[in-house]
């Protein structure tokens, strides 16, 4: 390389038809072209930094987080710096020091935040809170329109950071269950806000990025094909419930998917071909029709059976169709102090009874489709060991069935696992982290488990999982179900554990084996002492299961008892949990 002169260079001869006074510009101006490349004595001009975004997460099955590294790759691959940390990781106080915050948070139960949100929420609603007026930020809200309190803590995160003095770069974007679009106008829209002034970037996305197909997943993931190698019902004869026991191993060639215990298997399901039969007859259409989707042309019948939800009914396709058709007594339900009586109408109600209501509602199946929310993955907990069963991954399904309205009502996939997917059937899906429900890294630790119902998933992967290891630590499961002559699911396996000594302790609860039903809690309400001993000892205590009862009796127990065995007053127990919370030793896998 030959090193720059000291001294500027005349580039335009004397003898050029220039006066002094030109010469002397045109020289400064060339020299100034020259200097950007590091000539003519000038210093190279450095590029401006990469301006650091920071993502907060919060999160309680993974989606939330799986969306916020999703941000954070595409960012960077735009030339920004990211910082991820889900909430539990982040000190309130520090935010005032950040300068682009990008919140991403669902909204967990009827509009509780999540496990790892519940410090940083409150923190940010405290009236200390520390004044943002430096900081610019963006909120993506998730939730699940079915509840009253949609996207709440989204939202609520959104409106506090502004009363803070935060300037809003972007506007919120709520998502539903299907978060694919949402999550990708957000993401583009942000990337651009943020951008400095002159360096707006365009967007190129992949096909792959942008498109939501069938394949994708909420955390842009391309979806495997796995196939069905066993299909059984784990409950006996006379059961009035039906749960069931499917494995599954690869469905083509290629990697397994691969995961961890605590993780959970998001599966495509299909409708079920009766009701999209009478959803296409009652609309007055014809299965063939074809219809455009995302660029491609498919059959009606096949896309209301792959890529559109038909059953459960949302508060915002009530409202589309209403506003349709003109009903006043359904557009009425939407007024704000009529949010009860909307969640009533919704309970139990499918798209078929709207167009049971108004059968020729549509003139094409394009203007169907277009009030449709997507067809979404449902999550399973992950019931084994990867150690156990390599190249499986087990699954444990309650069929939901149930009756409403004067109809027979099914669960989209519970119903397609249990009633269309025997062995050889192939099917897309992905494993969906969950990075927040794990065992403990010291296998000395005792583990107490919690899980009724399909709830004792991803503790029979745990169960697996410790006994593979050698972890020496002593784990302990309670259990519930309805009735323990037909109910008692993986029986065999979990007396097998207590026999070996893999499980120390296995504390049932069958609710209808006698006149007063019995629950998990009240399980753990009789083995309070020894509850509080183990925590006091170390122990990681774990829950799975229903969320909006189950866990929240399960939690009100833990601190009964901590008050109880451990003489604190209720805010000292709740601030126990919390700090149990923190230290992951208290998590959650509800819903």
């Amino acid at each position: 390389m030959i090193d720059p002169p000291k001294t500027p260079i005349d580039c335009i001869p004397a003898e050029a038809p220039f006066s002094a006074e030109q010469r002397a510009w045109l020289n400064g101006f060339i020299a100034g072209l020259f200097a950007s490349h590091g000539r003519l004595g000038a210093p190279p001009t450095q590029a401006a930094p990469a301006l650091t975004l920071t993502v907060v997460y919060g999160s309680q099955s993974g989606t939330a987080e799986a969306l916020a590294r999703s941000f954070a790759r595409e960012a960077k691959q735009r030339g920004f710096k990211v910082d991820v940390a889900g909430m539990d990781e982040l000190d309130p106080a520090g935010l005032p020091s950040i300068e682009r915050l990008l919140v991403l948070c669902s909204t967990h139960g009827d509009g509780d935040p999540p496990d790892n949100a519940v410090d940083f929420y409150r923190a940010l609603h405290a009236a200390d809170a520390p004044r943002l007026d430096g900081t610019a930020f963006s909120v993506l809200a998730l939730g699940d329109a079915n509840y009253e309190k949609f996207c709440k803590c989204g939202r609520d995160i959104d409106r506090r950071l502004e009363e803070l003095g935060a300037t809003r770069v972007f506007p919120r974007v709520d998502c539903d269950v299907d978060v694919d679009g949402p999550f990708i106008t957000w993401r583009d829209g942000v990337l651009a806000a943020v951008a400095p002034v002159g360096e707006a970037r365009t967007v190129v996305s992949s096909p792959n990025e942008d498109v939501p197909q069938r394949a994708l997943g909420p955390a842009r993931r391309v979806a495997s094909l796995v196939r069905v190698l066993e299909n059984r019902n784990l409950n006996a004869a006379g059961s009035d419930k039906e749960t069931r026991h499917i494995v599954l191993g690869p469905g083509q060639p290629g990697p397994e998917l691969s995961y961890e215990p605590g993780d959970a298997l998001a599966i495509l399901p299909f409708n079920a071909p009766e009701l999209v039969d009478e959803v296409i007859r009652t609309a007055g259409f014809e299965a063939r029709t074809e219809v455009r989707d995302h660029g491609e042309t498919i059959p009606l019948g096949v896309a209301l059976a792959e890529r559109f939800a038909i059953g459960k009914l949302t508060a915002p396709v009530l409202r589309a169709f209403a506003e349709r058709v003109g009903d006043r007594d359904w557009l009425d339900l939407f007024a704000p102090e009529r949010q009860a009586d909307l969640q009533a109408f919704l309970h139990g109600r499918e798209l078929i009874d709207l167009l049971l209501a108004y059968p020729r509602a549509f003139s094409e199946p394009a203007e169907l489709l277009e009030i449709l929310p997507r067809l979404t993955p449902r999550l399973y907990s992950i019931a084994s060991s990867p150690r156990v069963h390599p190249g499986e991954i087990h699954l444990t399904v309650a069929a939901v069935r149930y009756r409403s309205h004067g109809r027979d009502r099914k669960g989209v996939c519970s119903t397609f696992l249990a009633e269309r997917a025997p062995i050889g059937t192939r099917m897309l899906a992905y494993i969906q982290e969950n990075r927040r429900f794990r065992l403990p890294e010291d296998g000395d630790r005792p583990v107490i488990m919690i899980g009724p119902g399909t709830g004792i998933a991803p503790f029979r992967a745990f169960l697996e999982e410790r006994m593979s290891s050698g972890a020496r630590g002593p784990n302990w499961l309670f259990f519930g179900d309805r009735r323990a002559a037909t109910d008692f699911l993986y029986r065999d396996e979990l007396l097998a554990y207590r026999e070996r000594g893999i499980l120390q302790r296995l504390d049932t609860a069958f609710s209808r084996d006698q006149a007063r039903k019995i629950y998990v809690q009240d399980r753990m309400r009789e083995q309070g002492r020894l509850v509080w001993e183990w925590l006091a000892q170390g122990a990681h205590i774990y829950v799975c299961g229903d969320a909006s009862r189950m866990a929240k009796d399960v939690e009100a127990e833990l601190q009964a008892i901590a008050m109880r065995e451990g003489g604190l007053d209720p805010a000292g127990a709740a601030a126990y949990l919390q700090a149990l919370r923190k230290e992951r030793r208290y998590q959650r896998d509800v819903y």
